[in-house]
């Protein structure tokens, strides 16, 4: 018995001095006290000239702290035999790498500190192989990005420290872990502390949560610093996000002014989308087949804020056929249309006819630019050869540029009914648009010459459009709803005589939200002119009304009855018929002057409604 005890004792005093001297000679091994009373090992090593991660670490080792050294990685599983160790410090080394393994088998592990290093990145998933890890202090590194999967591994840290690094922007995965954060329950801090202070951050639209979320405070998350900054756009640069007003992100919202192009083989053609949202959507082109855009792309924003690219094809031919996807992209997302681009055969002249349509239009060539559909830009339309068509007909030469040919496609549509030109008693005149919505507008006009049997027919088109769309109307019909207008955009409608060609005078040329702002703004005006003109009516009416009620008050209640019966003879005694002269006077003299001018004015209302009657006839007049 006693010697099993002596070698039980010898046992444990070589595991002790086992311990002792495997504590590596570049560091200090040492017992710290615990709050508990009991104690345990740490561990310092912090030579300049150590430049790897030392081996052969004591098993028992709680806190150990690799600090200022030379060391610039961390290999793979260099602590997974530190099962016990709680604290690991490893500040102000030389660190730029690490794998996603280098903290496998630390369990029990709850302080990773690597601050003051040269870190670009973090493996985040090495958190999986620290379950009880909740402080991880990375400041004064040299991260650049927080990426969104490390939503996943940083859900039970509790202190987080990612101030004085090159952080840009943070997701919005991260932001929305934080903000549906709970106070932890218990005695110990019920805060997540966050510490984001002395990054470039770049407050845009991705930013918006963040700065929203420093302006609230909660009760869940907390600030190392609360003096977050702008650095960038220089417009705000050096601002507080306190100070900041930021947008958010919006999809991109994307259209076209027309889906389907027709064109002959070697005309000009242009392509043309928008685009909203927020931030600015970047717009591509691209063909559906995968082959080669043959043109050449412009882009502009409007002053509305809408982006838009336009794409230029030359001289088209038949390989320019097919779909065209227009793509817009931004940080929320991205939104896709498509136009159809239909090449077919130029039209064929005649050699045996000729007209001075023909010549005219030899001699003065159509713009090969025109004017715009949107803020004097063009959406999407052809340029005409130089070779002009004789059967088309010939044209107002005032109507508005770029129009001449969508007329002339228009009215050619209709070649049969086509007269020589317009009957002068059925011309269309003040022809007026009237907005009612963005999408929708109505279109009146006036034809005072116009016979009962007379049908017009409405011509509209976005500006600068070759192609027109025709509404036909009834006959005696004057006004017309135009439905499915794109908004914010420039339009052109005419109205004629079904089967003539429109004037100058008959088209007018609007945009759909100035139409729609400008019957709001008649409205408004309506409203105000009603409300003043009763502001002045009121008060007239209650004057006019009190003065009736005086002079009713002083009749019946003011004089005697003898005068109340006297004022009723003198005005039966005034009547046209039995009169008893030299009497007027003397009764008008006993009332007071109102009354005489009241009765007098009876007098005359009376006599100017009598009729030839026979004297002496009885009178019929009731006061």
């Amino acid at each position: 018995m006693f010697l099993v005890l002596l070698l039980g004792l010898y046992v444990a005093a070589g595991e002790l001095l086992s311990s002792v001297r495997s504590c590596p000679s570049q560091c200090s091994c040492f017992y710290h006290n615990l709050s508990d009373g009991s104690k345990a090992r740490s561990v310092i090593c912090n030579d300049p000239e150590i430049s790897l991660v030392p081996v052969g670490f004591p098993v028992d080792t709680s806190k150990l702290r690799i600090e200022k050294t030379a060391i610039q990685r961390i290999p793979s599983e260099a602590f997974n035999y530190l099962s016990s160790l709680e604290f690991l410090w490893m500040s102000f080394n030389t660190l730029s790498a690490l794998n996603p393994d280098s903290f496998r088998g630390l369990i029990n592990l709850e302080e990773l500190r690597l601050d003051g290093n040269a870190l670009t990145a973090f493996p985040w998933e090495s958190l999986m192989d620290m379950p009880s890890l909740r402080l991880l202090d990375l400041h004064n590194n040299q991260l650049t990005s927080l990426p969104t999967e490390a939503t996943t591994y940083i859900k039970n840290l509790t202190y987080l420290d990612l101030s004085s690094n090159n952080l840009l922007t943070l997701p919005t995965e991260v932001l929305s872990t934080w903000l549906s954060a709970k106070p932890t329950q218990g005695p110990e801090s019920s805060k997540m502390i966050l510490g984001l202070h002395d990054n470039p951050w770049v407050c845009d639209c991705r930013l918006y949560d963040l700065v929203q979320f420093q302006k609230s405070p909660t009760l869940s998350v907390a600030f190392i610093d609360t003096r977050l900054r702008c650095s960038a756009p220089e417009s705000v640069s050096g601002v507080l996000f306190s100070d900041a007003e930021l947008r958010q992100c919006q999809l991109p919202r994307i259209h076209t002014a027309v889906a389907r192009v027709r064109s002959a083989v070697g005309n000009n053609v242009l392509l043309r989308c928008g685009t909203i949202g927020v931030p600015i959507p970047d717009l591509t082109w691209r063909r559906a087949d995968g082959r080669p855009l043959n043109g050449t792309v412009q882009q502009e924003t409007s002053k509305e804020g809408i982006t838009w690219s336009i794409l230029s094809v030359s001289a088209v031919s038949y390989r320019d056929s097919g779909k065209y996807i227009c793509k817009a992209s931004n940080y929320a997302g991205n939104a896709e249309a498509v136009i159809s681009l239909i090449v077919s055969n130029s039209p064929k002249l005649d050699g045996n006819q000729t007209s001075s349509t023909d010549k005219k239009a030899k001699v003065k060539k159509p713009n090969p630019m025109g004017k715009a559909a949107y803020q004097e830009k063009l959406v999407a339309r052809y340029v005409v050869p130089t070779t002009t068509s004789p059967s088309l007909p010939t044209l107002d030469p005032g109507l508005p540029p770029g129009l001449g040919s969508a007329l002339a496609v228009a009215s050619y549509s209709l070649a049969d009914k086509v007269t020589p030109g317009p009957d002068p008693d059925r011309v269309v005149r003040s022809v007026k648009v009237v907005g009612d919505t963005d999408n929708t507008i109505s279109l009146n006009w006036r034809a005072p010459k116009a016979k009962n049997t007379t049908a017009f027919s409405v011509l509209y088109a976005v500006f600068g459009e070759r192609d027109m769309r025709k509404i036909n109307v009834g006959a005696g019909q004057t006004r017309v709803t135009i439905e499915g207008l794109v908004p914010r955009t420039k339009y052109i409608a005419c109205v004629c005589v079904r089967g003539l060609i429109p004037k100058k005078e008959q088209c007018v040329i609007f945009s759909t939200d100035e139409a729609a702002s400008a019957t709001g703004t008649q409205k408004l005006i309506n409203v105000i002119v009603i409300t003043v003109a009763c502001i002045i009516a009121v008060p007239l009416t209650v004057i006019v009304c009190c003065g009736a009620l005086k002079r009713r008050i002083q009749k019946y209640w003011g004089k005697k009855s003898k005068d109340i019966q006297d004022s009723y003879v003198t005005f039966e005694t005034l009547s046209p018929g039995t009169k008893a002269k030299g009497l007027e006077g003397e009764y008008l003299n006993r009332l007071n002057p109102e009354e005489s001018n009241r009765l007098l004015s009876a007098r005359s209302s009376l006599d100017s409604e009598a009729t030839a009657k026979i004297e002496g006839q009885p009178n019929e007049y009731f006061c």
